[in-house]
């Protein structure tokens, strides 16, 4: 018959999924549910994968040290506080780390700022071969706060973020395949329909309505809009960007890729070559087919390159051409575009930047070129946050 696996009143213990390597907890068999200390707690997601988002100060009385977490409602009920009034809690699955042992427990988020343990472990989230010794502390190896430190300078953690699309809705199928990749990764992405959004502003700050409700906060926010649209859509982006949202096509960029001469000025500023200022004054020169390479950038490259073919456009392999490749990237970084489509004329001796819009066609790039450009984009939103380790997809068919 196995041992019992013998705790303290007080233990040190890891919430390794939430990014919490050291968290200092009591072991409290008289409370039936566990609870973390949590601020900022905010619900987001659909009816059909309710998620949560909060904030954790780990080390007591250190507001200046805090861990940004998310994870999955499974439960929101109301509970007894220590002080015998009833609260209603969001409730989360996550494991928990004790010595050498690791296991699943549901834990309630409240806020604890006055107590003294950022956590409280109750007899639910203790196992069966648990002991308790009430007459001793930390029976398991102690962690230390010490690993906090530098924390801006640590690993991400993986988490989930809330994604907002702006523009056409989830009708249109490649936004949908955005929709179901971000879901896939633990994301949750939600369309902004733009004729349902306006500004206010107040004394002291501005917000964003859908509709007459203040807009929640979003970790990133995909533009997806037409040319007709972009006045509009560039004072909401410019105000998400001032609510610290991630815009992967800042307002500004957005604007300088609509004006062609904004457009040749930063390609000159940056010394990329270029057709559009020599081009004429009513638009980009014409380019003979045969000599245009379409590219998609999306993120820190390119992730696919495609060419005309007949009547159809088609996969031009990546490998096959790296300096245009490598000038689409530089041209997209020169404006500001953290997606951009570039048209590349290949005519003469080296490769020339003819065109650059901030609202590639992305659904074709993923039907002529057969890469998953839908990945692709989430990739991007997902360095740019640094929610955790890259994933380096290889976009060459």
């Amino acid at each position: 018959m196995a041992e019992n696996f013998i705790i303290g009143w007080q233990e040190w213990l890891t919430l390794p999924d939430l990014g919490l390597p050291a968290v200092k907890a009591k072991i409290d068999t008289g409370a039936r549910s566990s609870a973390l200390h949590a601020f900022l707690i905010e619900p987001f997601g659909s009816a059909r994968a309710p998620m949560v988002r909060f904030g954790v100060h780990p080390i007591p009385g250190r507001l200046d040290v805090a861990v940004f977490c998310s994870a999955p409602i499974v439960d929101r009920r109301e509970v007894m506080s220590s002080n015998g009034e009833k609260e209603t809690r969001y409730f989360i699955r996550t494991p928990v780390t004790l010595g050498d042992r690791t296991w699943p427990i549901e834990i309630g988020l409240t806020n604890r700022e006055s107590m003294t343990y950022r956590m409280l472990l109750g007899r639910q989230g203790l196992r069966d071969d648990m002991r308790v010794d009430a007459q001793s502390s930390f029976r398991q190896p102690k962690l230390s706060y010490k690993v906090y430190r530098g924390a801006p300078r640590q690993k991400a953690v993986r988490r989930a973020l809330r994604i907002a699309l702006l523009g056409n809705g989830l009708a249109v199928p490649f936004n949908q395949k955005l929709a179901d990749t971000a879901s896939e990764r633990g994301h949750t992405l939600e369309a902004l329909e733009l004729q349902r959004l306006t500004v206010e502003f107040q004394a002291d700050a501005g917000h964003v309505l859908l509709d007459a409700d203040t807009l929640p906060h979003y970790d990133a926010v995909v533009p997806r809009i037409g040319r007709r649209e972009i006045g509009t859509a560039a004072a909401i982006l410019r105000q998400l960007e001032i609510m610290g949202t991630r815009v992967l096509n800042p307002a500004g960029a957005i604007a300088t890729a609509c004006d062609r001469l904004g457009t040749a000025q930063a390609l000159l500023r940056n010394q990329i070559p270029q057709s559009l200022a020599a081009g004429p004054a009513d638009g980009p020169a014409p380019i003979l087919a045969d000599h245009l390479l379409r590219v998609l950038v999306a993120g820190d490259g390119a992730i696919a390159i495609l060419m005309q073919r007949g009547d159809k456009l088609r996969n031009a392999g990546i490998a096959r051409h790296r300096a245009e490749q490598r000038l689409a990237e530089h041209a997209a970084v020169a404006l500001g575009l953290g997606i951009a489509g570039v048209d590349l004329d290949t005519s003469g001796e080296r490769p020339l930047v003819a065109a650059i819009t901030a609202r590639p066609r992305l659904g074709t790039f993923a039907r002529a070129s057969g890469i998953d450009v839908a990945a692709a984009v989430i990739d991007a939103v997902e360095a740019s946050i640094h929610t955790g380790p890259r994933r380096r997809a290889t976009h060459d068919a």
